[in-house]
């Protein structure tokens, strides 16, 4: 008669890294019973090219609580992504503190970004509207990140393809809300100097800077 014998699965997920997802599904959990449909109200906002004037005024409105939420676990999934690319370089203790500075980094420099746009057009209305497109993009995006970082955990074979897949659709979800957020620009008759100004400044420069000195270096 054959024996078995259990094998123990090499896997990064310890009881930490189990812990922060538990801590994202919750917040999901707990935004479906605030609004019901709110993964699928977070997918079509996400895709939705609206006017600056219909922000707030949508029919697919999502309720502050529930954005609130949403956006939370874009910080964590965002966070333990990051840690999960930076795990295959620094030890542990080192990947975790530079995925906070990170993501710390990150949300300071939309907050600054938001006072500055503010400054150079002085429409608070437009502001508010690319704040609304960021809250659009970043909640949608931070269910994607959770996904991937269960399948990271889980799927060991696929480690490396779904690092570079962190990074990709970081990029891509950002040139997304860069599109979204010059056609709220233009709609609100911003002049194109300003528009140029505000894009090379304060979206792509940075991003070209967090590539050419992090991302490249790590690749």
């Amino acid at each position: 008669m054959p024996r078995f014998e259990l094998v123990e699965r090499a896997s990064q997920m310890n009881s930490y890294l189990l812990f922060i997802s538990l801590l994202s599904l919750t917040f999901i959990a707990y935004a479906r019973m605030s609004t019901p449909d709110a993964l699928s109200l977070s997918w079509k906002r996400f895709w939705k090219l609206s006017r600056v004037e219909s922000f707030g005024f949508d029919d697919e409105k999502i309720r502050p609580e529930t954005q609130s939420l949403l956006l939370s676990n874009f910080i964590i999934s965002f966070t333990l992504s990051a840690y999960l690319i930076l795990n295959s370089y620094f030890d542990r203790s080192e990947a975790l503190l530079l995925a906070l500075v990170f993501v710390f980094g990150f949300l300071l420099f939309q907050l600054l970004n938001f006072r500055l746009a503010l400054l150079l057009t002085d429409n608070w209305k437009l502001v508010s509207g690319i704040a609304e497109i960021n809250k659009q993009v970043w909640s949608f995006i931070g269910l994607v990140y959770l996904g991937l970082s269960f399948l990271y955990l889980i799927y060991g074979q696929a480690q490396v393809a779904l690092q570079y897949s962190f990074v990709i659709l970081f990029f891509v979800a950002y040139a997304w809300r860069l599109l979204k957020a010059g056609r709220a620009c233009l709609q609100a008759n911003l002049e194109w100097y300003y528009l140029i100004l505000y894009l090379c400044t304060l979206e792509i420069m940075p991003t070209f800077l967090l590539y050419y000195f992090i991302i490249k270096d790590l690749a």
